[in-house]
């Protein structure tokens, strides 16, 4: 693992970040001597699938077509 001071780090923090996201080696950060960080590269994260992610959530239940409620209860309703 390679050890740079902090104030290397504050100058040099983008090339550094590349250079851990390149590599995959974690970098070392001191200050007067001794350790108080360690830059590493994330772990990865799997993406999660968009399309189908509520499978198996909800059950259909009865007719989904057919109207809600009976349509004896609209005698006498007109728009």
């Amino acid at each position: 693992m390679k050890t740079i001071t902090a104030t290397e780090f504050k100058r040099n923090v983008v090339h550094l970040l590349r250079q851990v996201r390149d590599t995959g080696e974690s970098i070392q950060i001191t200050n007067k001597g001794k350790p108080v960080g360690r830059l590493c590269p994330a772990e990865s994260v799997p993406k999660k699938r968009v399309f189908g992610a509520s499978r198996g959530l909800a059950t259909i239940a009865g007719d989904i077509v057919g109207p809600i409620v009976d349509p004896a209860d609209f005698d006498g309703m007109t728009l």
